[in-house]
């Protein structure tokens, strides 16, 4: 498999997200957004879902995730200008990524399968919980910090 860069793998894809626009008007319930990642190799998508990223949010310092959406479980992974941590879930089969703020906020986005059909992708982007298997309310666990607990 050929190694790509950051710039590299975000110029080739565009990531397919959605961001809510304010916290009081959520893509689906409890959730900040949604992505749909093209592949399940997290270090190739990470840039991508980086460059799409609002620069009004701030800046990411961390990411956790869901061991069982992906194929690879790097600690951490490059993006454009630099490298940022990565880590998974103490609980599995969340279907979020828990994007972790420099100021200590966090944001909760829904991953959406790749091989998801177009159709029910798209549903999912624009907010249908159904539309998808990704918990919702009290499914989605709360990270407790560097701590390791929910």
């Amino acid at each position: 498999m050929a190694l790509r860069s950051p710039a590299e793998t975000a110029s080739r894809t565009s990531a397919r997200t959605v961001f809510a626009p304010s916290a009081s008007a959520q893509t689906a319930p409890e959730t900040d957004g949604a992505w749909w990642p093209r592949s399940r190799i997290l270090a190739d998508e990470l840039p991508a879902f980086f460059a799409a990223w609002p620069t009004d949010r701030g800046r990411i310092q961390r990411i956790l995730y869901s061991s069982p959406d992906w194929d690879d479980h790097p600690h951490s992974v490059n993006v454009p200008s630099r490298r940022v941590k990565t880590g998974t879930f103490p609980r599995d089969d969340t279907h979020v990524l828990t994007v972790s703020m420099e100021d200590r906020t966090d944001h909760l986005i829904r991953v959406i399968a790749p091989g998801t059909a177009d159709d029910a992708a798209q549903r999912a982007l624009d907010g249908d919980p159904r539309a998808s298997d990704a918990p919702t309310g009290d499914q989605i666990p709360r990270w407790d910090g560097e701590g390791g607990s929910l």
